[in-house]
């Protein structure tokens, strides 16, 4: 919306009067070349206040002989591309005369003109003559183009800026380029800081967006003249810079950068980025780091934007079992802390490959990966050993006849029946009751093996001192003497394991007893009368 100031200013540019002429005339165009477009230029072109007229004379050389007739275009250049017909005629067959012309130039294509020409106005001319060089014609000098001059009123005021597209912010510098030396300056900046002037060459701030019209008054001696130009400053948006979105990172990882909103971009500050100059640099920052991005577009304005780039460090991953070890056959409980996530590796004698606790139960020593991961997705690893140890060797009962005795070992508890007897943890166990008896014998790493059951059968029985029994030869190889004997007694021959081998009834005081096929070891012979028993050691070879 124009201001108030401005629809004034603009009223005043309808009223003005030109204060004066511009005219120029350019240099004879002649020769061949006219056969194609030849560019010209009248400079230091002025605002118009309407239309203007282009004079010239041509000249083209003719002859009946070839037919046809002589033609000549002018065009000016009114766009990049585009060029506008001002002159066309056909139809002459005067043969080298020079013909006089005038032409109007509308006030349309004269502001385009002089919009596209910055300070000249450019055009073009074309003649077609009808002959040809050696045959009627001047080779050099046909056809020929002179006196083009190009005439127009002109304001007395004029002005240029050097750059009048800028960002906001940015300062204009005007240049006064008015005729007749005004003696006063009048300017008035529509967006502009300050927005009034009376300086011949202000400098003028632009902070907001948007197209702007600048209006300067001079007064000569021919009297005021005004020249608006609508739109003259030009001040481009801002860029959208965008840096990205915030960012979590691992530590030793990196992270992509995305920035937008230009052409050209600058981060700062440069550390870890691979490459500070492009939209999407890698980041690899050692600690959590503002990035922020410097935006230019392609008017040259700059805006920035920040992200930040937070580094986690890893996870502390730990494994525990406790103890550390396992006894073959056994599962023990392997622990993770440290992460959120757990993954183990290999799958081998374990219960799951994921989770914080598992049940592991390895054959030998044995060492999985643990790789956690934390609520930021940083991940790292540990590693959990087990090892295995071997249990004891199976322990070997020996019934004395009286007790039970286990082979040596570390530490002992001892089983009637398969259930644990409270208190019985010695290597000899004199049973009280009768049953199978067996002991389990326990290392230094808590690892147990279990005998074989022995049974027991004596228990309650009074052991009789009077007649004591005697078993001779010792060691024995095939029959042995035993003495002491009670007549109708039943006589028992044990082994370690608590087996009767031999049964037999003893038919005297004393008898002989076949122990060939007995192997080779130490037995117990075992003489049962009512409530009482005898017991005596044999050993056979």
């Amino acid at each position: 919306m124009r201001t108030l100031h401005a629809l004034v200013f603009t009223a005043l540019a309808s009223l003005a009067a030109a204060q004066t002429t511009y005219t120029h005339t350019l240099g004879n165009i002649q020769g061949s070349q006219l056969s194609n477009w030849v560019s010209f230029s009248f400079p230091g072109a002025t605002p118009t206040t309407g239309g203007g007229s282009i004079s010239f004379s041509w000249l083209a050389c003719w002859q009946q002989v070839f037919g046809g007739s002589s033609k000549i275009w002018i065009e000016l250049q009114t766009g990049a591309s585009t060029y506008t017909q001002v002159y066309y005629e056909t139809g002459n067959t005067t043969d080298c005369s020079s013909l006089p012309r005038t032409t109007s130039v509308s006030a349309q294509v004269m502001e385009n003109a002089l919009a596209f020409g910055a300070g000249a106005i450019n055009g073009r001319v074309k003649i077609q003559d009808s002959c040809y060089p050696g045959v009627g014609c001047a080779f050099f000098n046909d056809p020929l183009v002179s006196g083009l001059t190009l005439t127009y009123a002109t304001h007395a005021a004029n002005f240029s800026a050097a750059d009048a597209s800028v960002c906001p912010g940015a300062t204009v510098s005007f240049s006064d380029a008015s005729l007749n030396t005004p003696s006063s300056y009048e300017w008035h900046f529509e967006g502009g800081t300050p927005s009034t002037s009376v300086q011949q060459n202000p400098t003028v701030q632009y902070e907001a967006p948007g197209s702007w019209d600048v209006t300067l008054i001079v007064v000569t001696a021919d009297g005021p003249d005004t020249l608006q130009r609508a739109d003259f400053v030009t001040v481009h948006a801002l860029p959208a810079a965008n840096a990205g979105v915030d960012e979590d990172l691992c530590a030793g990882d990196s992270e992509q950068l995305q920035a937008s909103g230009g052409v050209s971009y600058q981060w700062f500050p440069s550390t870890g980025l691979s490459n500070a100059a492009v939209p999407n640099p890698v980041a690899s920052p050692e600690e959590t780091t503002s990035y922020t991005v410097l935006v230019t577009d392609a008017n040259g304005c700059e805006a920035s934007d920040f992200m930040v780039l937070t580094v986690h460090a890893l996870p502390t991953v730990a494994a525990s079992s406790g103890q550390g070890y396992v006894c073959l056959g056994d599962t023990i409980n392997v622990v993770a802390t440290g992460a959120l996530l757990y993954s183990w590796s290999p799958t081998l004698f374990i219960s799951s490959v994921s989770g914080a606790s598992v049940n592991v139960w390895p054959t030998s020593d044995f060492t999985w990966t643990v790789t956690g991961t934390d609520q930021y997705g940083c991940v790292n690893t540990t590693e959990a050993a087990v090892d295995v140890e071997l249990p004891p060797m199976a322990p070997v009962v020996t019934n004395t006849g009286m007790g039970l005795e286990s082979s040596a070992a570390e530490a002992y508890q001892w089983y009637l029946n398969g259930t644990a007897i409270d208190g019985q943890t010695g290597q000899v166990m004199l049973p009280q009751v009768n049953g199978n008896y067996s002991v389990v014998v326990t290392n230094a790493f808590g690892c147990s093996s279990q005998s074989l059951p022995v049974y027991f059968g004596t228990a309650g029985l009074v052991e009789t001192v009077a007649m004591p029994l005697r078993v001779s030869p010792q060691p024995a190889r095939h029959t042995v003497l035993i003495e002491g004997l009670e007549a109708g007694a039943m006589l028992h021959v044990i082994d370690a394991n608590g087996r009767s081998l031999i049964v037999e009834r003893a038919s005297a005081t004393r008898m002989s007893l076949d122990v060939s096929r007995l192997a080779a070891g130490r037995y117990v012979i075992e003489q049962v009368a009512g409530d009482f028993a005898r017991r005596v050691p044999l050993v056979v070879e």
